[in-house]
Formats: C-alpha cells, sequence, structure tokens
C-alpha cells in the first residue's frame, strides 16, 4: 500500500506517468481513426462505423482536455487518477462494444490506464477503478449474448478481469516501493542541503580562511575570509594561482612530497602575513585539498599587545619608583653646579649628571603618559585656530625661523579630540618633521581638509620619504635612529589617536614624508574628564 502524508507533494515521476498515459490516448485515438481505413482492421467499428468514429474523436478530447489539468497538477493527483481511468475504462469499452464484444481484443487496452490506476495513493481506489472496469466488461457481454454472441464470452470477460485486477495491484504495489524510495530520497536531500548550509555558515563564520579546491588547483568553494586574506575576488572554479601564486606552489609542494612548508608568505598589497595549512580530500592528494588559511598579521600583532600591555605595566611601575630618586639627583646636581663654578672638571662633571637626568625624565614622561592615554575631554576643535596657535608655541619653543612651518586649514572646520592629546602628537610629529627636513622655508607643511565623514590633519616635511623596512617597525615603542631619542614617540602619538577615535599613519609617497590624522568630526561624544593635569608636550622621537 502507497502510504504518503496528508498533503505531501508525491514524486514528478507519478505525475510523468500520467503525461505517458495520456500520450498513449493520442496513440489509441490514430489507430482507432487510421485503423480501419489505412491499417485493414476491419474488426474495429465493424458494428457501427460512424459511430465509433465519432466516440473515437470524442476520446481524442479527452486527452487533449487531460493535457491542459496535467500541465497545471490541478485537480490534485488522486482525483485526476480517478476521473481520467473512470473515462478510459468506459471509452475503450464502449468502442470494444461497437467492434463487435470482446472477440475483437480491444478489451485488453484497458491494462494500462488499470496500470496507471495502480499508482492512485489509496488501495481502495485502485480495487474500485479495477473492479468498475470489470463491472463494464461484463455488462458489455451480457449486451453481447443477448444478440447471440459465442459462449466463450464470459470465460475471456473473466479472465480478461482478473488480469485487471492482477495488472491494478502489482501497480500499486510497485507505485509503493516507488514512493517509499522518493520519500527516502527526498529525506536524504533534505538533511544533505540541510548539511550543506550548516557546513556554509559554519565555514562562513570561521576566523580563517578556508578554500576547497580540485586536482587542477581550481577553488570550488570558499568563505569570505578567504577573498578578504587573499584581497582577490574569487569566481566559479577560479584558479588558486589566479589569487595567490605562492600559494599556489604550496600546495603543489605539498601535494608531491605530503611535508607543509610553515613559513608565513606575503599577499597583496598590505604585506599580510598568511599561513596555509592543507587536509587531503583523499590518501593519494591527488583529488584537490582543504586549504585553511591563518592571519599570521592578527597573531603577531595579538602577541605584540599582549606583550606591550605587560611591558607597559612594568615600565609604569618602574618609571613611578625611578622618578622620585631621579628628581633628588637632579636636585643634588643643580646645588654641586652652584657651588662648583670656579672648578671646570666638577662643572662639566654636573652638567653631564644634569643632561642625563633630563634624558632619564624625559623618558620618565613619556612611559607615564602611555597610562593616561584614557583620559579624555573630547571637545570640537577649530582646527585652523589651534593649528596656527600650535605653531607659533613650537616654533618660539624650538627656535624655528618664521616661514619655515606653513599652516594651510579651512577657517570653518572643526575636529573631535582632547586639546592636549592633540597637541602632544602633533609636537612629536613637528619635532620629526623638523629634524629630518630641509630647513628651508615652507620645508614643513601641516595642512587639514574635510571629507565626507572625517577630517584629516596632515604633516609633511621635504626630507627623505622613510624607507619600506622602517615603515614596517615606525611605530614599534622603543625602536629609533636617532640615539638621542627613547623610541616612543610615535607610539606614543598613535596610541594618543586612537583613543581618540582617530588614526594616525604614514602616508608613502615618492618624494618627502608625511603623516596623516584621520580625526571625528561634530558631533562629539564627551568619553570622560581628564583625572588630573598633564606635564609639558612629550618629546619622544623617531
Amino acid at each position: 500500500m502507497i502510504r504518503a502524508l496528508p498533503g505531501a507533494p508525491l514524486p514528478e515521476s507519478f505525475w510523468r506517468s500520467l503525461r505517458h498515459l495520456n500520450r498513449f490516448r493520442y496513440f489509441l485515438t490514430l489507430f482507432f481513426l487510421l485503423g480501419p481505413r489505412y491499417v485493414g482492421l476491419s474488426v474495429l467499428g465493424q458494428e457501427a462505423p460512424r459511430q465509433f468514429l465519432a466516440v473515437s474523436l470524442a476520446y481524442g478530447a479527452l486527452a487533449l482536455l487531460a493535457d491542459r489539468f496535467l500541465v497545471r497538477q490541478r485537480p490534485p493527483f488522486e482525483l485526476q487518477v480517478l476521473a481520467q481511468v473512470t473515462l478510459d475504462a468506459l471509452f475503450i469499452v464502449y468502442l470494444m462494444h461497437l467492434s463487435g464484444g470482446n472477440g475483437s481484443g480491444l478489451g485488453l487496452l484497458l491494462m494500462v490506464p488499470l496500470a496507471a490506476a495502480g499508482m492512485h495513493p489509496q488501495v481502495r481506489s485502485t480495487l474500485f477503478l479495477a473492479a468498475f472496469a470489470s463491472l463494464l466488461i461484463l455488462i458489455e457481454q451480457v449486451a453481447q449474448s443477448l444478440y447471440g454472441a459465442d459462449d466463450g464470452g464470459f470465460l475471456r470477460a473473466g479472465l480478461l478481469s482478473t488480469g485487471l485486477f492482477a495488472v491494478a495491484l502489482f501497480s500499486h504495489f510497485l507505485a509503493g516501493g516507488t514512493l517509499s524510495a522518493s520519500k527516502l530520497a527526498g529525506e536524504k536531500a533534505a538533511q544533505a542541503e540541510e548539511l550543506a548550509r550548516i557546513n556554509a555558515r559554519v565555514i562562513e563564520d570561521l576566523p580563517h580562511g578556508v578554500l576547497v579546491i580540485d586536482r587542477l588547483g581550481s577553488v570550488v568553494q570558499h568563505n569570505a575570509r578567504a577573498e578578504a586574506l587573499l584581497e582577490c575576488r574569487m569566481y566559479d572554479l577560479a584558479s588558486l594561482s589566479h589569487c595567490a601564486p605562492q600559494l599556489e606552489r604550496n600546495w603543489r609542494a605539498w601535494r608531491d612530497t605530503g611535508v607543509a612548508s610553515g613559513q608565513p608568505f606575503n599577499v597583496g598589497h598590505s604585506h599580510r602575513h598568511l599561513r596555509a595549512r592543507f587536509s587531503e580530500l583523499e590518501p593519494t592528494r591527488r583529488e584537490g585539498a582543504i586549504i585553511v588559511v591563518e592571519d599570521m598579521t592578527e597573531l603577531e600583532q595579538t602577541a605584540q599587545n599582549m606583550k606591550l600591555a605587560a611591558l607597559g605595566r612594568l615600565t609604569a611601575n618602574l618609571a613611578h619608583e625611578i622618578r622620585n630618586p631621579l628628581s633628588a639627583i637632579h636636585q643634588a646636581a643643580s646645588l654641586l653646579h652652584e657651588e662648583t663654578q670656579a672648578e671646570p672638571l666638577l662643572q662639566r662633571l654636573t652638567t653631564i649628571i644634569d643632561s642625563n637626568s633630563q634624558r632619564l625624565n624625559t623618558l620618565v614622561e613619556d612611559v607615564l603618559a602611555l597610562s593616561r592615554r584614557d583620559r579624555l575631554d573630547t571637545e570640537a576643535v577649530a582646527v585652523d585656530e589651534f593649528l596656527r596657535a600650535f605653531v607659533l608655541e613650537f616654533q618660539q619653543s624650538e627656535e624655528i625661523p618664521a616661514g619655515m612651518i606653513v599652516v594651510q586649514a579651512p577657517e570653518t572646520l572643526r575636529i573631535c579630540f582632547d586639546r592636549l592629546h592633540l597637541n602632544q602628537i602633533l609636537w612629536n610629529l613637528c619635532r620629526n618633521a623638523w629634524r629630518y627636513c630641509t630647513r628651508t622655508p615652507r620645508s614643513v607643511q601641516v595642512r587639514a581638509l574635510a571629507g565626507e565623514a572625517t577630517a584629516v590633519v596632515e604633516v609633511y616635511n621635504d626630507g627623505e620619504p622613510i624607507s619600506a623596512e622602517m615603515q614596517a617597525r615606525l611605530f614599534e615603542p622603543f625602536y629609533t635612529t636617532d640615539r638621542r631619542g627613547t623610541g616612543l614617540g610615535l607610539h606614543i602619538a598613535r596610541e594618543l589617536a586612537e583613543a581618540n577615535g582617530s588614526k594616525l599613519s604614514y602616508v608613502d609617497q615618492p618624494d618627502g614624508a608625511m603623516f596623516r590624522l584621520s580625526c571625528r568630526l561634530p558631533p562629539c561624544e564627551r568619553a570622560g574628564a581628564r583625572g588630573q593635569a598633564r606635564g609639558q608636550p612629550l618629546s619622544g622621537t623617531l
């Protein structure tokens, strides 16, 4: 018995079988119309030729009408089977009667519609259709017997009816197996589709890039993270060498030797450090692989941040401990200097003590500034007014002639920033710019530009550009090329910029060196009040 859930769709093969049955009706219509005249089958319609032709045309009209219902698949499959097989039985038995009864052999044509009746989900309906067709055959045989037909007609009618029941039941059980197999296949397909969606979601949410490649090195599946890491838009079956030639070479080396290179490789313009892990799809590694791409830059940055956080806590504690004795040493050196005005040797020694204590004090101030980066008093700063006042103060403090530093800024531009933080950042950038410029008029330029969502403040000098090797370590703490510098100036400047929701970066260009500070535009959110007064501008250098 076919067991189908109420309202559950039947397999497409069932509808296809009904369409094949309808084509069989077209064939029968042509057979009935052309058989008596062109094939020589005089038995067809021998009792009433004109009526036989009319009924044959009506049977063809039934096929045309059934086509419309089959295309729309309305009404439901069960009703169409009942209606079509019932009409088939009526037409074929009547055409058999017009051809001389059961002896014409047309009753065997009922086997095909009764086989289709077996696809009905309810066995009772299948048996009803077989019984209805058998009843029509018996009625036709009774009518034939009234006209003096041979006595063997009832035996043939009984055998034919038995055959109709056998065909209908056998077809029903076969259809039940087909429906069970189709249902199982549907469940498996649904499970496979669900697993595919889960896999795709899991792969998409992974923090690493994932690629699946075939034996030719074409990418058959990937996630968005892989595109971001490799900085390449992957189309269908894109070649791995198209996006990452080095990764493709590493994969081929792993495929041939079974040993993956543990060395990171670089891709794209961002020079990310990536590492790839390979997993075979089959033991010989010849049918493709799964490649997991990890961003070593982020791991290295995380490790660096952890190291810097620990170092920051240590240095902050040390700075607090050093500050008091250092102050005492500086004060003692000042007193000795006053007492040794007439002795050149002692005066020179006290000068050495004083200069070195000043340098140590600068280092302590820089370190302590890192611990004060989150104490913000954000406000809308008028850039043009602030920059001109800052440059005037900076030139006086550093004894720089007028005209060496020029300012260009829109009068109406305002940015969200802590004033003292902005002053410390610009002090470091301008001090470095003055140190490495040509020291001619307009050698240092401080410019401000307004964008749609952000504003930028640029500090440019006409000196030599910074090399690519130095750019990679430009903002590292304690990295400096100046023996008098602490190596904390640019690092602190970037930290203060990030604390204000801004970004400090170096702009690579063919001539000169330029740093760019990207700032937020008003309205400003006040991040918090300053906890204590700050000291003088930082003096860390590159």
